[in-house]
């Protein structure tokens, strides 16, 4: 299968994952054991494909202290990432939040081009341009309030975590494969995320306020994740990475015809033209 068919199959995921989230939002109180509960979902449903899509057959762990060096960090990365999310998103609007994420594509394409030694081609630099400008396009709104330097300084804090987890994503897929590098990944930063502790009782309350929601939308990421690491087996992760954070543009497109967000929809569709060009120009 081609790498671009399993890129798109990850920003269908994503995309549909990030437009259930603005419908199914849940009223967490304590959003620390929301992120424990939903990491602890999505690695039981990773555990669950890898066991019933054969995937087991091809387990294999690797003997190279660097490869389970990569995959702490990486852990560490996404853990801590999760860990800050929630309170950049109650600093933030969610307008200026989804601006300074942007960070972590930058940090991905330009981590993976030293730590892979990918050449950043002309291509490659022009294509990737275009899909950060259309993402930098629709990432801008109606700012409510000032932003708190606190906030800001969260929100470039887990960009820089996030961007560092994308661009080690593809060492993990070459020391391990893609069915068991997504098991442990999504199990392993659930340890960083509820260090020191948290009660049992604060994260069982949070299943009664998610109830099945928190498998839909854990079921779509792990997916959406999964192919995503296939992709990143087989293609240049600087070909990758811009593609599929495309389904956040794809998700305010979506928005304006099945959530009626008809701001700035000159813009959008603006963003969606450019952002195509640009993914063209990474194929």
């Amino acid at each position: 299968m081609s790498w671009i068919l399993f890129a798109l199959s990850s920003v269908v995921s994503f995309t549909f994952l990030n437009l259930l989230q603005r419908v199914l939002a849940v009223d967490s109180k304590h959003p620390r054991a929301m992120a424990v509960l939903f990491n602890g979902t999505a690695a039981l449903i990773a555990l669950l494909i890898f066991a019933f899509s054969g995937a087991y057959k091809s387990f294999s762990l690797p003997t190279e202290p660097q490869a389970w060096i990569a995959l702490l960090i990486a852990s560490f990365c996404y853990g801590m990432f999760e860990r800050g999310r929630f309170v950049a998103a109650k600093l933030l609007d969610a307008s200026v939040l989804t601006t300074i994420i942007n960070i972590s594509v930058v940090i991905a394409i330009l981590g993976s081009s030293w730590l892979y030694s990918e050449p950043l081609t002309s291509t490659k630099l022009f294509g990737g341009a275009l899909i950060l400008i259309a993402l930098l396009m629709v990432s801008f709104g109606n700012q409510t309030k000032k932003s708190p330097l606190k906030g800001v300084f969260v929100g470039i804090l887990i960009s820089i975590m996030l961007g560092l987890g994308w661009m080690l994503d593809k060492l993990g897929t070459q020391y391990f494969n893609s069915g068991t590098y997504n098991i442990l990944i999504w199990i392993l930063p659930t340890v960083f995320i509820f260090f020191p502790y948290i009660k049992l009782e604060v994260i069982n309350s949070e299943l009664k306020v998610a109830s099945w929601k928190v498998f839909l939308l854990a079921g779509l990421n792990v997916i959406g994740y999964l192919m995503q690491l296939k992709a990143l087996e087989i293609a240049e992760a600087t070909r990758v990475i811009p593609i599929l954070q495309t389904s956040t543009l794809f998700t305010v497109l979506l928005g304006v015809v099945f959530l009626r967000e008809r701001e700035h929809i000159l813009r959008k569709v603006l963003a969606g033209i450019i952002a195509v060009t640009g993914a063209y120009f990474l194929i």
